[in-house]
């Protein structure tokens, strides 16, 4: 009968001789990385859009419906905060005291060959304060692209 220390010594010389044995490269290892190809502009799906434009304290909501009217318009305004690499930060600020408002923001764009070139997202202002809502500019793969916001619809909550 073979003692307990004995089994676990030939367990052990197991493991040794397992760790210490050359590997063999993988073939994953041996393949040069190849570098991830950059989309053209023109390539870019909806979403691949909507996530070079915005930031993630900046994505607001999707919005596919009828809009609220004017009601809050005069009380909140997209201002130009400050300048980055790639044009200004854009921020939704509301002048009112009281109220919450929710706004649609149309985002417009051209690039060059997409269909894609327009973005509807509501935000929610909480008074006297100001929401994120993108840049100016979006700079791809070496072009800079002007980006524009209007407030279609404002109403208080």
């Amino acid at each position: 009968m073979i003692k307990k220390p004995y089994i676990y010594l030939l367990l052990l010389s197991f493991v040794v001789m397992g760790s210490c044995k050359e590997k063999k490269p993988h073939a994953d290892k041996e393949r040069t990385p190849v570098e991830e190809r950059i989309k053209n502009i023109s390539e870019l799906t909806y979403q691949e859009i909507f996530y070079l434009l915005h930031e993630e304290d900046e994505y607001g909501l999707d919005f596919h419906g009828d809009m609220f009217g004017q009601e809050a318009a005069s009380n909140v305004s997209l201002i130009s905060k400050s300048e980055t690499d790639c044009g200004n930060a854009i921020v939704l600020e509301s002048s009112d005291s009281n109220n919450a408002i929710q706004v649609v923001v149309k985002t417009n764009f051209d690039f060059p060959g997409n269909p894609a070139n327009e973005i509807f997202r509501i935000y929610t202002v909480k008074p006297e304060e100001s929401v994120p809502v993108g840049h100016s500019t979006l700079c791809y793969d070496g072009a800079r692209y002007a980006i524009n916001r209007e407030i279609v619809s404002a109403g208080f909550l």
